[in-house]
């Protein structure tokens, strides 16, 4: 990924990753700042890419065992004891096909083989759809379990895994 670099987030990132996942919704769900600083106290990381040095997106990643009270993650939970959960990754539109997406899934993929986890799991809207999304994640080998209704977000979601 020649320009895009990973680093982990900062707390000077937090008014980027709130502004974008803001212009992310409905693809991602809605987060406020205090839920923000909620989901970063659960997370495993949150990966923060740059492009041409300017922050482009944005990973978040839980791991098994968590109190994260997701009912997604929560279904996974239930179905795998190994798993990195990508709780949600959002890509600023001036970096759209530049790559900045698959740099944050290879370093999640990275980090789940070091972790010694067995997959990577994520949800994407179907109701309302999002069908780049789904052909960005069957692309990079990431398989649809099934479809379920998200209960807390009455969303239709696809539950996907990437096996490591």
């Amino acid at each position: 990924m020649a320009g895009v670099t990973i680093r982990d987030a900062a707390q000077t990132d937090e008014a980027f990753i709130l502004a974008l996942n803001a212009a992310s919704t409905p693809a991602v769900g809605e987060m406020d700042a205090s839920e923000y600083r909620e989901i970063a106290t659960q997370a495993h990381r949150i990966l923060v890419a740059e492009a041409g040095g300017e922050p482009a997106g944005f990973m978040i990643l839980i791991r098994p065992g968590s109190a994260y009270p997701g009912d997604n993650y929560g279904w996974f939970e239930e179905q795998f004891d190994r798993h990195l959960y990508i709780d949600r990754i959002a890509i600023s539109v001036n970096a759209k096909g530049q790559g900045v997406g698959r740099a944050l899934y290879e370093a999640a993929l990275a980090d789940a083989a070091e972790l010694g986890e067995k997959r990577l799991t994520a949800e994407v809207n179907e109701e309302p759809p999002n069908p780049e999304s789904m052909a960005f994640h069957a692309k990079l080998g990431f398989r649809h379990l099934l479809s379920r209704t998200s209960p807390r977000l009455g969303k239709v979601v696809a539950m996907l895994e990437r096996p490591l």
